[in-house]
């Protein structure tokens, strides 16, 4: 389903109020508030639980308990790290900075995704298979917003799966009929409803025990789009949904 469909519904009931008839500037004010507001509940549970476990740590450090500082760094590290990719996802969907372009290896940005994403599938039960198509060739691309991406994809998929466990399928594939490429990422959970599907297309928080920031879909989304290229997300039957990204090669 492309995600396109919703906006552009959503578009015809603002009408004359439609955010794209405001200035640039106030757009992004607009997002950034509208992204925040939605977001709000997440953030505030990530706070909770950043300044619970750093004041547990002062505490601990205080009474020289380091196994309590230890098991509290063991909170307070990942939700830092999310807290500080939150505020990074929100400056990236509201200021839309451009491309920079260098000549890439695509299997070899979709590999860096994987382990930079290391830190969001540490301790949970998820097996990452990887399928890469070696006929691909170099492209132009942006590295960074490609790996940025990839990853978010992958941390979609992982909140697709119940309890955080299961398979996340990866596959690049050559379209040489329609001189693009294609990056799926798959997941082997619940499938979505084309309701939960096109909700998707905003940042929002999706499930109380999301790993994402919200802005996963929304941020890969823009990323993809800049490289004049789409998307398509799909459920499958009951069980099962994939993303399936084409980009042209230029």
């Amino acid at each position: 389903m492309d995600l396109n469909s919703s906006k552009t519904d959503k578009h015809q009931e603002n009408g004359p109020c439609d955010i794209e008839s405001l200035p640039e500037h106030l757009q992004q004010l607009f997002l950034s508030g509208k992204s925040v507001s939605n977001l709000s509940h997440l953030v505030k549970n990530i706070i909770q639980m950043v300044s619970g476990s750093a004041e547990i740590i002062e505490l601990g450090l205080k009474q020289k308990q380091y196994d309590r500082i230890e098991r509290s760094w063991s909170i307070f590290e990942p939700n830092f790290i999310r807290l500080k990719k939150f505020i990074l996802d929100l400056i990236k969907y509201t200021k839309h900075y451009p491309l920079q372009k260098t000549e890439c290896d695509f299997n070899r940005l979709v590999t860096n995704a994987i382990q930079s994403s290391g830190y969001i599938l540490k301790n949970k039960d998820v097996k990452i298979q990887l399928q890469e198509d070696k006929a691909i060739k170099p492209m132009s691309l942006d590295a960074d917003k490609i790996e940025e991406m990839v990853a978010n994809l992958i941390t979609h998929a992982l909140d697709n799966l119940p309890e955080h466990a299961g398979t996340i399928s990866i596959s690049t594939m050559y379209l040489s009929e329609h001189e693009q490429i294609q990056l799926s990422v798959c997941d082997d959970g619940p499938a979505l409803t084309n309701e939960v599907i096109r909700s998707l297309a905003e940042p929002q928080e999706r499930t109380r025990d999301m790993c994402g920031t919200g802005f996963d879909i929304p941020l890969a989304k823009l990323n993809i789009e800049q490289h004049n290229g789409y998307m398509d997300l799909e459920g499958s039957g009951t069980q099962g949904n994939c993303v399936h990204v084409y980009l042209p090669i230029q």
